[in-house]
């Protein structure tokens, strides 16, 4: 345990003391920096008995095999000292810094039997707070910097439960809390010029999270594997972009945006309980991976014209409903195109796009619609500008098995994929098509005729019918 804070008016100054177990097979090398450059050094009673050593940048290797060991540090003046770095220097119980001057960094990350940081009031700017692979318990009190802001990084503190801040102006770069155990709802809503790299996940007790309003742009918004319960409101950040993950919170229902022209490179709420209508339509620059699978009260999902390429798009094992699922204002649609599973599915309104479409390693096929309710209004003339990658790892498939084509609406597609192929026989060569199943009807002469082209020598497709 730490041995506090001890005030002397005499020569002496004034001390601080922490706990180590720094072994000799670790370098033990804490650095304090002063808030003005005074040109004063500290000393340091290292606690084995040698006495103290005049410096501001320590590096000495214990000969024990880790006892317990009392370090001191003496200076003139607690507050003039700014900046600490003790990372990876087997820090033990609690460290108290109070007195101190705090600024610009205060790095004690790695110190996995840390269990507590005492701090008192500083005006100092932090540019990095690191504590991050470390056994901070309870509640961690910053309510005491109100220039907090940069990189702060806390993560992996599995006995953490709550931060408690004040406000500060001060732009984040990231706040990375992650793999902790924070409790409730989290309180971010005193910052204004949040942004960056927000990382929360992995917090299976979290269940809400208070934004305050900003325009930071963000590179990455993830807050998956938590308990986040009702509606997410981050209609106050009109920087989101980049990566976003919010997925696998079983209790999500539904997550309110507001317009921001940042660029998406993923976009996943998969594994929630979204319900009804997901609205993504503020996004102009919505692209890359797409993931809302697995919401299975999910009836709808509403798109704005973007042209930003997407690598996936996947909306499996959910509740989508007819009309068809529109998604011809995304024009550069491509990769993996997944909608499976969604029996009450009419159809999708497909872009004109000229992208690529492949099967993926994730089971994933280059368009899957099985196991839907289709109608027959799905037009795949609109596709006739993609690559079916059919050279790829995985190759390129079309499941449309079990989605209840009656024989008309099989003849149709059969003819539309013969149609599309022999216009564009380089790019839809070599295809896959299962239109099986036990809820598809069997093609009649004319869906026959169009199979018997599809599987020849020019075309090459390995067809399925019922």
């Amino acid at each position: 345990m730490s041995r506090g804070v001890f005030r002397s008016h005499n020569k002496v100054g004034e001390i601080m003391s922490f706990q180590t177990n720094s072994d000799s097979g670790t370098t033990f090398d804490p650095i304090v920096v002063f808030a003005v450059p005074l040109g004063d050094r500290v000393s340091w009673d290292l606690g084995e008995g040698s006495g103290y050593t005049a410096t501001n940048s320590l590096s000495y290797t214990y000969s024990d095999t880790g006892l317990t060991k009392t370090v001191t540090i003496r200076t003139n003046k607690l507050s003039d000292l700014g900046e600490f770095y003790g990372n990876s220097d087997n820090i033990i119980g609690n460290i108290n810094m109070s007195g101190w001057g705090l600024k610009k960094q205060f790095l004690v990350q790695d110190n996995p039997d840390l269990t507590g940081i005492t701090h008192t009031h500083s005006n100092g700017i932090f540019s990095a707070y690191y504590a991050y692979f470390c056994n901070l318990i309870g509640n961690h009190d910053l309510s005491m910097f109100p220039n907090l802001g940069g990189h702060f990084k806390l993560y992996s503190n599995a006995n953490l439960t709550g931060i408690t801040h004040t406000a500060s102006t001060q732009v984040f770069d990231n706040y990375n809390i992650n793999s902790c155990n924070l409790t409730g709802n989290h309180d971010l809503s005193m910052f204004p010029n949040f942004g960056g790299s927000f990382l929360c996940y992995s917090n299976s007790n979290l269940t809400s999270i208070t934004h305050g309003t900003s325009s930071q742009p963000f590179i990455g918004y993830q807050a998956q594997f938590c308990d986040l319960t009702g509606t997410h409101d981050l209609s106050m950040l009109s920087g989101l972009g980049n990566i976003f993950n919010v997925g696998n919170n079983p209790n999500l229902t539904g997550i309110t945006h507001t317009a921001s022209t940042e660029t998406f490179s993923s976009y996943l709420v998969s594994g929630n309980d979204l319900t009804g209508n997901h609205d993504v339509s503020m996004f102009p620059n919505l692209g890359g991976l797409f993931s809302i699978k697995g919401n299975s009260n999910l009836t709808s999902i509403s798109h704005g014209a973007s042209s930003e390429v997407f690598t996936n798009y996947w909306a499996y094992n959910c509740n989508l409903i007819g009309p068809p699922l529109d998604v011809s204002m995304l024009s550069a649609l491509g990769g993996s195109f997944d909608v499976s599973a969604n029996s009450g599915l009419r159809g999708v309104t497909f872009p004109y796009t000229t992208q690529t479409f492949a099967n993926t390693n994730t089971g994933n096929s280059a368009i899957d619609l099985s196991t839907c309710g289709l109608d027959g209004t799905t037009d795949f003339w609109r596709l006739s500008g993609i690559t079916m990658d059919v050279n790829s790892t995985h190759g390129a498939d079309i499941e449309m098995q079990n989605s209840g084509l009656s024989k008309p609406e099989v003849d149709d597609y059969l003819v539309d994929f013969s149609g599309i192929t022999s216009n564009n026989i380089t790019r839809w060569s070599g295809v896959t098509l299962n239109i099986g199943g036990i809820t598809n009807a069997s093609p009649s002469a004319t869906g026959l005729s169009a199979v018997a082209y599809l599987t020849g020598v020019t075309a090459q497709w390995t067809v399925t019918t019922s």
